[in-house]
């Protein structure tokens, strides 16, 4: 119900939209257009009293029920309808253009004509004529809603799907601030598990955690998977989300060989998975960790276990479960039943959520009425964060009160004693984070959501309204954070994509359980193909993904109760479970905002898809696809295009400047990509161009990115030996493109002389906030000085093959860069002061890694002083044949890597010797570097024996520090 109160607002948002652009009167529908506004706050006024007299309470009644199913459906198509009017309208909101008369004559036109005759007004009075029916309906509610025992004594709970069916779950981080009293349950675990074993009968020992969801099984094995302790003991840890009913053998006993290894592993046949995971742990101590495990066979526990028997003596695996028949199961006599909170600690959880509100006083009235309702969390620590984050945003008295009063307690609890907690963080919830929270429902149990990939789907969706001259992502940054703080979602790992940390997060399986509760009549996630359904299952199918299991390929076809789907999101593993796209699927999804068909083996795209008029966002990333059919083109709606990891595509649409509300295009230079397309820089609100292919006819100069002042994130410019003068550059206007954060620059072949190459470099200055630069095959004969401006903010640079540069720059200036790479500049022979700069001012105040590599005349790397470089933790310098000297290292004093790799005429390490806090040397195809570091009686032992790890052409020396082997 409360989900159909946020679709009405949505709706609502759109249709004040309309009014204030005065598409009303210029459309003559301005009557109709504010009866359908009344109309819908009506019926939303009735829906938010209903909610608030109950809501997730009275939704199951049944009468009750279809009213809000039909309210559903109706605003659903209301909003088709007035997405329709702004699609066909895209001058709608320049408002000098409103009175125009030309226009006026198009917009008329446009809203007497339809293929049935039935113009706009027609469509608007029908709809809102519907909705009449339903408000006269509902309000009958009105004058028997206290009578009405909304409450089924024995209620059936919707059908929710407690297990997971994705391998990418909660990770082993622990967020240690949220952990209240759990000290003596991790110091028990911690001791179970770095105790010997001796007494034990096999190698490997399990200890189930066992307790109901919610209680914090996953938060205690975190806590120990962590620990310092464990850590030296058990060196080996995997950790595993399992989270699913059937068990499926190939896909944990894989999961547990990537874990271990951190890399992807190719094997799909048990036997050879079975081998390699044997292989890898054999003798060895190791820490498994097997998370939400539901699975009550005996026989699939001793398949997996066999492979686990090879461990180390003293190995241990960790089983987390809330069946008490999994725990009896594997538990060996050592299950561990976690117990719940007491109420003080849940009060201790939810003040730390509810005060930390600057504008929320903590007072003796509040604690006591919270207190009271931390009782009600009944010892469960997920609810009692959850329920904080509630009244963090609750600043009276009156508010507290009425959340302990809620009938939302009496909620049936179905063997599930945290449902009413999650249900009332819902409930609290503002109207536009509640649409966004319910649809996520439709991605797998345990999906792995990165914020800024989700944010663009709900602005597809039409989820985030826009906020004055604020970005539509920010505030859809905004919603995602703000649904993080009250742990609708939780943080699991840090990913690096192309130079960018991306922070991963999961929701936990019981939160998962009430999105798809309160999306039930909308949101559908399927499995294996659309056959095996019958339209009798689905009210008013929305929003819907199809995850492929199977190996065997599937065909799509669309059954017609899909005509009003939305969203169509394709979740597979396989590539090979799809290999093509009929022509009818897309005449018959008219609908769709949201088509992901990432990791298909598509190799095309039906002509077909221009049918799907209302697409804004299109995932076609990790699939075989060569080009794009021209008919993508007339998508005037289409904000997101993402094409990376795409190895087959060629050629982008001759006609995409057509595209103009495209706000993000992703795709890799790196790939086959012959060209742009003509007229790209009238693209002027794309944020996103992962590559421009400079061009040397007119329309695909680099001349293009004029207009397109929006661009951030990052960009290749490549093909720059195009670039005919130094003209379209400064028209280029890089400096100005302030939110631009990684910035390369690629020649490809030789066709401008060297002077021609250092001015145009000169002009392709960047912004200052240009946090990463990568220059690549530069052929000028130095570097433009902009490179070494103090007032830059790079933070990483790379130089590579730069085939005429003699000297370096003097990127010693740069206060706040951490990472400098220098690579394949045959004419370099000497690196002196000037890489430094100014020998009285400290150079590289913040560099942290150096390198320097392929460097084929090079001799001598001298002048380095004692203050600079004070942070330089990692230096490696590879390939340099003629280099014969090294400057004085010994100054700088928090080094802890040092790797020479094929320089055979070095003579000597560092005069003066190296830094104690040297911790690893590697040396490689370094002969005399070799015979000067031999144990004992080495030239240069005296330098390195108190280096902890010393590996010379692949072998390790004794460290005097440890007098060990290592």
């Amino acid at each position: 119900m409360e989900f159909t109160a946020a679709s009405c607002q949505v709706v609502l948002d759109k249709v004040s939209g309309l009014i204030i652009n005065q598409v009303g009167l210029i459309c003559n529908i301005d009557d109709e257009i504010r009866k359908l506004q009344r109309t819908l706050s009506k019926v939303q006024t009735m829906v938010n009293y209903l909610e608030n007299h109950g809501g997730l309470v009275n939704y199951r009644n049944g009468a009750l029920k279809m009213f809000v199913e039909d309210v559903d459906r109706f605003t659903y198509d209301a909003d088709d309808l007035l997405d329709s009017i702004f699609l066909k309208l895209p001058a709608i909101t320049n408002k000098t253009n409103l009175f125009n008369d030309h226009l006026h004559a198009q917009v008329f036109n446009m809203i007497i004509s339809s293929p049935k005759k039935l113009g706009i007004p027609n469509k608007i009075n029908k709809m809102k004529k519907n909705l009449e029916i339903i408000a006269s309906q509902m309000e009958t509610l009105y004058v028997y809603l206290p009578k009405l025992d909304f409450m089924d004594k024995n209620p059936t709970m919707n059908h929710i799907t407690l297990g997971k069916s994705s391998f990418m779950g909660d990770s082993s981080l622990v967020d240690y601030d949220a952990v209240i009293g759990r000290e003596d349950d991790k110091k028990e675990l911690i001791k179970r598990l770095v105790a010997e074993g001796s007494n034990e009968i096999c190698n490997v020992s399990v200890i189930p955690i066992v307790g109901m969801g919610g209680i914090g099984k996953t938060t205690i094995a975190q806590l120990a998977y962590n620990d310092v302790q464990v850590k030296d003991v058990l060196k080996l840890r995997m950790w595993v989300s399992v989270s699913t009913k059937t068990f499926d053998l190939i896909k944990i006993t894989k999961s547990i060989i990537e874990s271990a290894t951190e890399t992807s592993c190719s094997l799909s046949d048990l036997n050879p998975l079975q081998a390699k995971l044997q292989s890898l742990l054999k003798d060895k101590r190791f820490l498994l960790v097997l998370d939400d495990v539901w699975n009550e066979k005996p026989g699939d526990w001793d398949i997996l276990f066999t492979s686990l028997q090879v461990g180390g003596k003293g190995s241990k695996v960790i089983v987390t479960t809330r069946s008490e028949v999994v725990s009896s199961i594997v538990g060996q006599g050592l299950v561990y039943n976690l117990k719940p909170l007491t109420d003080d600690e849940c009060w201790k959880v939810m003040e730390h959520k509810a005060f930390s509100n600057v504008n929320l006083m903590e007072d003796d009235n509040l604690t006591e009425i919270g207190r009271n309702i931390a009782k009600k969390c009944k010892g469960l620590p997920l609810a009692a964060k959850v329920l904080g984050s509630v009244l963090h945003f609750k600043s009276s008295e009156q508010d507290w009160i009425s959340i302990l009063e809620s009938d939302l307690w009496d909620l049936p609890e179905d063997k599930n004693e945290i449902f009413p907690s999650l249900a009332l963080s819902y409930h609290h919830l503002p109207a536009h984070l509640k649409k966004c929270f319910a649809y996520c429902s439709i991605f797998p149990l345990n999906y792995q959501f990165v914020m800024d990939e989700l944010v663009l789907i709900w602005m597809a969706e039409g989820f985030i309204w826009p906020r004055g001259q604020i970005r539509l992502e920010d505030i859809g940054n905004e919603y995602f954070m703000d649904l993080a703080w009250r742990s609708f979602f939780h943080f699991s790992h840090t990913l690096d994509v192309d130079g960018f940390s991306k922070r991963v997060y999961v929701m936990h399986d019981l939160i998962h359980d009430l999105a798809h509760l309160v999306s039930s009549n909308t949101c559908f996630p399927l499995e294996n193909n659309f056959s095996q359904y019958s339209h009798v299952e689905f009210k008013n199918p929305r929003h819907l993904s199809l995850q492929l299991n199977s190996m065997q390929t599937v065909q799509l076809k669309a059954p017609n109760w899909l005509k009003n789907l939305r969203t169509f999101i394709l979740v597979s593993e396989n590539s090979s479970c799809l290999d093509q796209v009929p022509y009818e699927l897309f005449t018959k999804l008219k609908s769709v905002r949201v088509l992901n068909l990432s990791h298909a083996g598509i190799n095309e795209l039906p002509g077909s898809i221009d049918c799907m008029k209302h697409l804004r966002y299109l995932n076609l990333s990790k699939t075989n696809i060569c080009k794009l059919p021209e008919s993508i083109t007339k998508l005037c709606g289409l904000q997101t295009l993402n094409l990376t990891d795409c190895t087959s595509f060629l050629e982008l649409p001759v006609n995409l400047k057509n595209l103009t509300n495209l706000r993000h295009l992703d795709l890799d230079v790196k790939r086959q990509l012959r060209s742009m397309p003509s007229g790209l820089g009238s693209l002027t609100k794309i944020q996103t161009l992962s590559a421009f292919i400079v061009g040397d006819e007119g329309g695909r100069t680099i001349s293009e990115l004029k207009n397109m002042q929006l661009l951030r994130g990052s960009i290749c410019i490549t093909n720059l030996e195009k670039v005919s003068n130094a003209t379209e550059v400064r028209e280029a206007s890089l400096d100005q493109k302030s939110y631009i954060d990684k910035l390369i620059l690629e020649w490809k072949h030789i066709r401008t002389t060297s002077d021609q190459q250092m001015e145009i470099l000169q002009y392709l200055k960047p912004h200052k906030n240009v946090k990463n630069l990568v220059i690549k095959k530069y052929s000028g004969p130095m570097f433009p000085f902009w490179l070494t401006d103090p007032l830059c903010r790079f933070r990483t640079i790379e130089l590579q093959t730069c085939q005429n540069c003699r000297n370096l720059p003097s990127p010693g200036f740069l206060r706040f860069l951490k990472s400098l790479y220098i690579g394949c500049m045959p004419s370099l022979a000497l690196i002196g002061r000037e890489f430094c700069g100014n020998p009285n001012v400290t150079a590289f105040p913040a560099l942290e890694t150096l390198i320097f590599e392929d460097m084929p005349n090079l001799r001598e790397w001298n002048d380095l002083t004692v203050s600079d470089m004070p942070k330089l933790h990692e230096l490696t310098i590879m390939d340099c044949p003629l280099l014969i000297g090294l400057p004085t290292l010994y100054g700088l004093n928090v080094l802890h890597s040092l790797n020479i790799a094929q320089c055979p005429n070095l003579e000597s390490l560092s005069e003066g010797g190296l830094p104690d806090s040297l911790s690893s040397l590697i040396i490689l195809q370094c002969p005399q570097i070799k015979s000067r570091c031999r144990v004992r009686d080495g030239e240069d032992w005296e330098k390195i024996q108190n280096v902890r790890k010393i590996e010379i052409d692949y072998q390790r020396l004794e460290s005097s520090i440890s007098g060990l082997w290592i």
